[in-house]
Parts: C-alpha cells; structure tokens; sequence
C-alpha cells in the first residue's frame, strides 16, 4: 500500500480518559502531527455531551473511563448517534495485553485498539493508517464499524518484524454478514 503524504493540519480529536499524564502526552504528539490540540474529556457522560454539540475527525478513547468502560462509549457512537459522526476513526488506547479485552473495544466497532503509551512513532503510524486505509462500515443486527475483514500484507514502515508479517492477518470474523457493507468509509476525514 503506498502511503503518500497526510495532511493533519486543523484535524480535530476528542481525547477522552482521566489521566492526565497521558492526556498531555497524546496532546503533544497530536500537536506536533499538526493537529489541533484535542479536546479532553475526562468521562463518558462528558465526550457524549461534547459529541452531540461538535464534530471531530478522530475520537481517542482509553479503555476505561471513570463512567463507563470504552465500549459502551463506542456503541453509542456507532449505534444510539444516528448522524454521519457515527463513521468517525475511533482509536482505543489500552494498558491490558489481554486479547478479550482488545476483542471487546473491536467488537463494540473500535478501528484500532493501542497499547498506551505508545511513541509518537507508532501513533502517527495507526492514525495515518486509520485515515488512508479504506474500510467499508458495516452494520448488521449485532455490530456497527468498520469492516474487520482486512489484510495488509505490507507493514505500515515496510519493515517486517516478525516470521509471519508477510502473510495476510487472519480474518477477525467471519459471521459479518458480508452483504451488510455500506458505501460510508468512516476514513475519509482528513486531507491528502
């Protein structure tokens, strides 16, 4: 996949999480992406009365929230928000290395689910993956997001890492109802 210069420049995020290390550290690799600086939330209760009043082009949720745990945040913004921001990139960030907890965020309709604290490297890496990458939104009776079904045979950095890396990632799930993609690419929000 070639990935040519992505313009961040204006793009708006909400970051949503109570601690406040991290919050700085991501507001200060967003910046020096060219964003704007996020708009920091630090409850569930508080990104949803934020989201209903403005539009964002990234929402970063950490996993656990004082309010609520991510997941419920991700499906009221897939399900219960019936606007074109249901289609916003959603990035989990995530202390737990736990499979089912990363399976969880995924399946509530999360783009992509990091471990916190990443680089800066590896976050403008996953952004500009979310915002070049085309993923259909699929819904169907028991999920709405974006398609898990993808392979990338190339890393984002053309550098392999591991034995497996050239193969294809396996499908996520294959229940999806293959019929129930949708002409809206949640990835489409910044400029190129």
């Amino acid at each position: 996949m070639s990935w040519e210069r992505i313009n961040f420049s204006g793009a708006t995020t909400v970051l949503v999480g109570s601690d406040a290390f991290t919050q700085g550290l991501i507001t200060q690799m967003l910046r020096a992406f060219g964003m704007n600086a996020p708009t920091i939330c630090e409850t569930g209760a508080a990104a949803k009365t934020h989201l209903e009043h403005h539009y964002v082009e990234l929402c970063i949720f950490e996993a656990v929230l004082p309010d609520m745990d991510c997941v419920e945040l991700i499906h009221w913004v897939r399900r219960e928000n019936k606007s074109p921001f249901r289609f916003v990139p959603v990035v989990v960030l995530t202390s737990y290395t736990q499979h089912r907890h990363a399976a969880l965020a995924r399946d509530a309709g999360a783009n992509l689910i990091i471990k916190k604290l990443p680089s800066p490297h590896l976050l403008f890496d996953r952004i500009a993956w979310v915002a070049k990458a085309s993923r259909q939104f699929v819904e169907t009776a028991k999920y709405a997001g974006p398609d898990r079904r993808f392979s990338i045979l190339e890393p984002l950095d053309g550098k392999h890492r591991r034995e497996n890396d050239g193969t294809a990632i396996a499908d996520m799930d294959r229940a999806v109802d293959r019929n129930a993609v949708s002409e809206h690419s949640p990835t489409r929000a910044f400029s190129t």
